[in-house]
């Protein structure tokens, strides 16, 4: 058996996320390298850093383009080869298989902690209910057992469902139907996300050659605006395959039993404090309720991240299509019990999607880039950047 000494791991889900997010400690790859020999001999093969050590990408020894595997897409025009993974964070890491499948490994459970996010992921995530078509969870492909910890093994998926941009407001439909779906299914099961923003929804696309990434420095900055003209030409993107969308990072997750009273399925505060994260980092804007020490409803407090994800993504839009900000505004309402449910909201967006004259779905979408600077979320709308800046990029 090739398994690591345990002593030598993390010894607690907190311990996990923070490893590695204070200057001068190891990095994250440091820690899945202590993993490497027992992954392999299940046939996981963690993939490699390079340069900054700050992205991973697949092992040399199994390089090449990953199998096809039914999850993801790729088109000619986009080579599948340009693929990396964001290489920061300690509590995952992806790996390609013995027959190159790619995926992403993440513990989910140590001791105790992480119980509830395990039970849900499989609940929906595997077995039959995995197949619904509703169903926005990111499939359970294998449970890793090492001494109390549970490891998940999901398919690789594209992040930043933004990046490129929406061509038309077609695709922005088919975006906001996916999630709320996502979202109705996850309610209807009686589970609370509790942590929905743009960040924790993938699809299904193959490369990574899209506009991703922290503004960390001016090299980075002029890729970034380089990226930018490209996207600003308006080629298409989603329309050359069949875009399926997921609603992923569980673990911030409540679950209620079915016999459970329908007035008591509350919650009480920041979901953070639930699984040992300091409230100080909680990176999102604060639903009203959750800076009070009442009990309040998740399912109301995920509505009101939706519209709120909503707002910094389609305010720029909202003078082309004002009735889809009035949603918006409704699922910010103040008050936990004016907004729409998941299944309401849904009906609205289907309805409004019917009733959009085909000229106005054919618009272009203004831009709304969102950048994360470290310190919580900067908003960069994009037409502000002229073609003057645009210039000095290219």
């Amino acid at each position: 058996m090739n398994e690591p000494s345990l002593d030598s791991l993390p010894q607690s889900l907190a311990s996990w996320r923070r490893y590695s997010s204070t200057e001068g400690s190891p990095l994250p790859w440091q820690l899945w390298d202590k993993l490497k020999p027992w992954l392999t001999e299940k046939g996981y093969h963690p993939w490699e850093v390079a340069g900054d050590m700050l992205n991973a990408f697949p092992p040399r020894a199994h390089s090449g383009i990953r199998s096809p595997d039914g999850f993801v897409y790729s088109l000619p025009h986009i080579p599948m080869n340009e693929v990396w993974f964001s290489a920061i964070k300690a509590i995952h890491w992806p790996a390609r298989t013995s027959d190159h499948r790619d995926v992403v490994i993440r513990l989910i459970r140590k001791g105790d902690e992480g119980q509830e996010h395990l039970e849900v992921l499989r609940t929906l995530a595997k077995g039959e209910r995995a197949f619904h078509a509703g169903n926005r969870c990111v499939p359970l492909l294998e449970e890793l057992h090492l001494g109390d910890m549970t490891f998940a093994v999901f398919p690789f998926l594209a992040d930043r469902v933004d990046s490129p941009w929406f061509y038309d407001f077609g695709e922005v439909f088919d975006f906001l139907i996916q999630a709320l779906e996502g979202i109705s299914y996850l309610h209807e099961n009686l589970v609370a996300h509790l942590d929905i923003d743009i960040d924790n929804f993938l699809f299904n696309f193959a490369s990574a050659k899209r506009c991703t990434g922290t503004i960390t420095s001016i090299r980075t900055f002029r890729v970034l605006m380089r990226r930018i003209a490209e996207f600003r030409k308006r080629e298409t993107f989603r329309s050359h395959f069949p875009v399926r969308y997921y609603l992923a990072d569980m673990e911030l997750c409540v679950r209620f039993a079915p016999e459970s009273e329908p007035a008591l399925r509350k919650v009480v505060g920041l979901p953070v404090t639930r699984v040992g994260i300091d409230p100080s980092k909680y990176g999102r804007d604060l639903v009203p309720e959750m800076a009070i020490s009442e009990p309040y409803c998740p399912f109301r407090a995920d509505m009101w991240q939706f519209g709120n994800m909503m707002h910094y993504m389609f305010q720029p839009s909202a003078g082309l299509l004002p009735e889809l900000y009035a949603l918006v505004d409704a699922l910010k309402c103040p008050d936990p019990a004016g907004r729409p449910t998941a299944a309401q909201a849904l009906e609205r967006v289907r309805l409004l999607r019917a009733q959009t004259p085909a000229g106005v779905m054919s618009e272009q979408v203004p831009f709304a880039l969102e950048i994360d600077d470290g310190n919580g979320r900067s908003s960069l709308c994009i037409p502000t950047i002229t073609n003057e800046m645009l210039g000095l990029c290219l």
